[in-house]
């Protein structure tokens, strides 16, 4: 898997959106001061993808959102897949699961 941009807004220390395109780099080191949302990028990735991370629960949603919202689009043996995951407090997740045509994001 190839990660190629992350989209999220209301995730845990990240009440407001955030973008990180990975295309415009090959290798990244993730660095910055406790709290500030370094693990919060992994935990969106994978609970994009699984539907859990560290917590599993309305505590991914941001104490001051409404909402968590998380889009992952990656490469995988050729094809580009965009995942959509989003949990409003009080109400079940929402996944939407996407597959490029012809290999176009």
């Amino acid at each position: 898997m190839i990660p190629l941009h992350l989209k999220l807004s209301g995730f845990l220390s990240y009440r407001e959106p955030a973008e990180v395109d990975f295309t415009t780099f090959h290798l990244a080191c993730i660095s910055g001061s406790n709290g500030a949302g370094k693990s919060s990028l992994l935990d969106a990735i994978t609970w994009a993808l699984f539907g859990q991370a560290r917590k599993r629960d309305e505590s991914l949603v941001n104490l001051q959102s409404k909402t968590a919202e998380v889009a992952f689009t990656f490469a995988y043996e050729g094809n580009i897949y965009r995942v959509l995951r989003s949990l409003t407090r009080g109400k079940t997740s929402v996944l939407e699961f996407q597959i490029a045509e012809n290999g176009d994001p």
